[in-house]
């Protein structure tokens, strides 16, 4: 069997769904070829891959009233304008170079781990025959309104829970597209080590109260405000700051960390291969509200403080973690008082832990892998394909237009 996972750097999340995605398929079956594409790197201008990547920190760390008001903005407008709106438009740079792919390397299943390769499978779809199966999954706890573009375009959509079944039949979706599998995440969440045992390998204290911070490439609160909150935390605990890949962070955070001489032990790390260790070994985790991130900490049953500036799909995250009692929403001024009222609190805190396990989902992966074994070999023996990229994206667009004028005229009978 053949596999082809589209994916974008938009955030990490989809791009670690893919590995996720490929070490199950081949732990259970060495012989399936895989292959991940990232569609912006690989299809679009350089400006516009930037624009994916590094222009989605920069919105989210700079603009994001604004990148939050055209999210909100999306989700009250109609179907039609969506389908016609320039984050819809965006992906026609990268149909040609996908379908192209696709007919090249003849997939028998493809996996779209991001919702804008979602919507470009299912505009190709629209005039081009796709032989393979194509799948799609949610990556956080809230719904994209353009989700509501791709009913026709998967034959499997996977969501994050039972609640997001009613909204995405609404949307148009089939009762038999749709499998609660939750969020695919490394099945070493599911399987952690004690928490002794992890401390021990870590080389940390076995009787303190332990909060991990997990800093993301945008994290709204500066090293001066965090390391201010540490030092109002009132009893002694140990701290593992996880300052991610770039060393002029993690370099800062440490320059301050030793002028601010805290009564906390501190680890101060980068990045870490041994984040499944430390999950284990911690009491707390502080951070923002990534759907992988979110779901790491309910399956590991860790309690968690969210920070409250996020962009939009994070706070939806936020609010069901919230919702459900497993997590706490804090600013830059209410993280020590929240951690001082929770080690004070122990039931309080007990409870969050329960909530947490309450939730999680067990053998997402196992879900998926159900489905992908399952997978009919596609035949490709009639397709001939000889279009260039302007006629595809002519093709495309006409059969869009001719889609959005047939569901209006159903709409108005």
């Amino acid at each position: 069997m053949k596999v082809l996972i589209f994916t974008a750097s938009a955030g990490n999340g989809h791009n670690s769904t893919a590995r996720r995605l490929v070490e199950k398929i081949q732990q259970e079956n060495p012989e399936t070829k895989c292959e991940v594409v990232d569609i912006f790197k690989e299809y679009a201008s350089k400006l516009k891959a930037w624009t994916m990547d590094e222009g989605y920190s920069l919105s989210c760390n700079h603009l994001l009233p604004i990148y939050n008001y055209f999210f909100k903005k999306s989700e009250k407008s109609s179907y039609e304008n969506r389908d016609k709106s320039k984050c819809n438009k965006s992906v026609y740079s990268v149909m040609y170079g996908m379908l192209n792919k696709i007919y090249k390397y003849k997939p028998d299943l493809i996996i779209s781990t991001y919702i804008f390769s979602s919507v470009a499978l299912t505009n190709i779809k629209r005039h081009y025959k796709i032989p393979a199966r194509i799948i799609c999954m949610t990556l956080d706890y809230g719904i994209s309104p353009y989700w509501e573009c791709c009913a026709s375009g998967l034959d499997y959509m996977f969501l994050s829970g039972d609640y997001m079944v009613k909204p995405f039949l609404e949307k148009g979706y089939k009762k038999e597209q749709l499998i609660v599998s939750g969020i695919p995440v490394a099945d070493k969440f599911y399987n952690l080590p004690s928490k002794d045992e992890a401390r021990e390998i870590l080389e940390l204290d076995k009787d303190k109260f332990t909060l991990i911070i997990m800093k993301a490439s945008f994290f709204p609160i500066s090293h001066k405000k965090i390391i201010k909150e540490l030092s109002k935390i009132e009893q002694p605990i140990q701290i593992v700051i996880v300052n991610g890949k770039n060393p002029k962070v993690k370099n800062d955070m440490q320059k301050r960390l030793k002028k601010a001489k805290l009564k906390h032990k501190i680890i101060n790390l980068g990045f870490t291969t041994k984040i499944t260790e430390y999950f284990a070994s911690c009491d707390l985790i502080l951070g923002k509200a990534g759907g992988l991130s979110t779901t790491e900490s309910i399956n590991a049953g860790i309690p968690s403080l969210i920070i409250d500036k996020l962009p939009q799909q994070e706070i939806y995250n936020k609010d069901f973690l919230v919702n459900c009692g497993c997590a706490k929403t804090v600013n830059k001024r209410t993280i020590a008082s929240t951690i001082n009222d929770l080690m004070t609190n122990p039931k309080e805190y007990e409870k969050m832990k329960k909530s947490a396990l309450k939730i999680r989902i067990e053998g997402t992966l196992d879900k998926f892998y159900d489905i992908i074994s399952s997978t009919p070999q596609a035949d490709y023996s009639d397709i001939i394909f000889n279009d260039n990229k302007k006629t595809v994206i002519k093709n495309i667009d006409r059969k869009r237009k001719q889609t959005i004028k047939e569901q209006k005229n159903k709409s108005h009978k």
